[in-house]
């Protein structure tokens, strides 16, 4: 038996012989991290306060409560809107949450949104979400309780929930935050949900932190992610990048179990456990890598006299890991994709091509891109890209900063196709393209437009480029270079805030 798996089957065992909450306990338990909180008594209040965002039809404003620990913002949840009924934990380390909350000035959304993930609107109607009776906030002493419950008929049009008619529901959601000496704030959620029909499997909350995939410089939160896969007693993970991602899109979490964001550079890492409930199906999102977790009900599951059914009780605790538990899941992990490559173009910086197509292992972040990386024609330095027709992007979306002026330029190389391998009429052009839009690439229309100058077929390497101011709004923005009627090799890509 391996170290590896040595450690995990004794993380088991403590879990078992312990009877703790989940193997992150167990993992306390093992390696004995510092209490460097056991000192620290806990203030807690809630206030319920607006803040104002810039939409693309003007300002817009939004209910949310802030949990507070003293005058520090532990937590913030929107009431309205985007993700409504989430929780947002700033900073799990007492001491260390925000005084000043700073919140974005343009639209709140999956890509603006700050903070680590956990849901307290299981079976809640949407429509009651500001409703100050589904929020029952209790503080007493060193814990802070937020029961939220509803019963009654109701129907949900939520993406993760969706029902053809209403169902009857008896449904509570109960909420504790609390201060543990070694692992700072720890959010527990208990979710018990009785209902008829039930659903054959529901999505009770998804693991995800700000930062986790972003792709301009500095804004990554994490490095790798972390998962307890069922039929293992190990830990696998993979490097946060979209590529690496999008091999998992789907995934399991044992009970018990945890997903993580390691940070190896702070040394907390953003987990959400899976406490109780049994054996989870992991659905990755591909455009923004958060991890869904989705329980099977039993098919007879337990009922009560008035008809109403429940899977048990579910549980789930969103915490941090602390440094050494970080290094202990980081050093002892299954870390995949070594020797794997996808070409992922970085923004931010100049993107000469000569380290392309980039290892799946790397820290580095960038969007995968349809083209190829080839080494018989270079501007700089011995790599360039090549390709004919449309090279573009999928996932993920390109969020940009609101009021910021953008240069996207390249230099490329252009062949003219045969007559035989020509797609359609016109010259052989070479061109870059850009639309901003405001939710989805597949269904909006663009709000602009932008075209660069045009490059046509010579033995030059010529340079194309547009520039352009986003709105205070900031909307996403997808790009693509055109080789119409021609192979082009295309190198010294730049995508950057142009200020003057």
């Amino acid at each position: 038996m391996d170290r590896r798996v040595a450690l995990a089957f004794l993380g088991l065992s403590l879990l078992a012989a312990a009877g703790v909450a989940d193997e992150v306990d167990a993992l306390v338990a093992q390696l004995k991290p510092p209490t460097r909180f056991a000192d620290h008594k806990p203030a807690w209040s809630v206030k319920k306060a607006q803040a104002t965002f810039e939409g693309m039809g003007g300002p817009e404003t939004m209910p949310f409560w802030f949990v507070m620990d003293g005058d520090r913002h532990v937590a913030i949840i929107p009431t309205v809107g985007f993700h409504s009924g989430t929780i947002y934990v700033q900073d799990f380390r007492p001491g260390q949450a925000p005084k000043e909350l700073k919140l974005p000035t343009e639209r709140w959304h999956i890509d603006t949104s700050i903070g680590s993930e956990l849901r307290t609107n299981n079976f809640i109607p949407e429509a009651l979400g500001d409703d100050d009776a589904t929020w029952d906030w209790k503080g007493t002493g060193d814990t802070l309780t937020c029961v939220r419950r509803f019963k009654g008929n109701a129907k949900f049009n939520r993406w993760a929930h969706r029902t053809k008619s209403e169902v009857a529901v008896d449904a509570t959601n109960t909420i504790v935050f609390r201060v543990d000496p070694r692992l700072g704030y720890v959010v527990e959620a208990t979710y018990d949900i009785w209902t008829d029909p039930p659903p054959k499997t529901y999505e009770y909350s998804s693991a995800a932190t700000s930062g986790r995939y972003l792709l301009w410089p500095g804004q990554a939160t994490c490095f790798r992610h972390a998962i307890t896969p069922v039929g293992s007693n190990g830990t696998i993970g993979y490097a946060c990048n979209h590529a690496a991602s999008k091999k998992h899109p789907n995934a399991t979490c044992r009970d018990g179990g945890f997903v993580a964001f390691l940070n190896d550079e702070t040394g907390w890492s953003p987990t959400l456990t899976l406490t109780r409930g049994g054996d989870a199906k992991l659905v990755i999102c591909g455009a923004h890598t958060d991890l869904d977790f989705v329980l099977t009900w039993p098919e007879k599951p337990e009922t009560r006299p008035d008809g109403l059914k429940r899977n048990g009780l579910v549980k789930h605790r969103l915490l941090a890991l602390p440094p050494e538990l970080t290094k202990h899941v980081w050093d002892t992990m299954e870390f995949l994709h070594a020797g794997e490559h996808k070409l992922m173009i970085r923004f931010g910086v100049l993107e000469d091509f000569e380290d392309q197509p980039l290892e799946l292992t790397t820290r580095q972040r960038g969007m995968p891109w349809s083209a190829e990386v080839t080494d018989k024609f270079a501007r700089s330095g011995k790599k360039s890209i090549t390709f004919t027709g449309t090279s573009g992007h999928g996932d993920p979306q390109i969020a940009l900063k609101p009021s910021t002026r953008y240069k996207v330029e390249a230099w490329v190389k252009v062949v003219e196709l045969p007559a035989e391998q020509r797609k359609g009429p016109g010259e052989a052009a070479a061109y870059l393209t850009g639309w901003t839009y405001q939710w989805s690439p597949h269904a909006d229309k663009p709000v602009e437009s932008f075209k660069s100058n045009i490059a046509r077929p010579g033995g030059e390497w010529q340079k194309i480029a547009f520039e352009f101011t986003a709105p205070k709004w900031a909307p996403f923005i997808q790009l693509a270079f055109h080789a119409d009627n021609c192979t082009v090799c295309l190198d010294d890509f730049q995508f950057v805030e142009n200020q003057p």
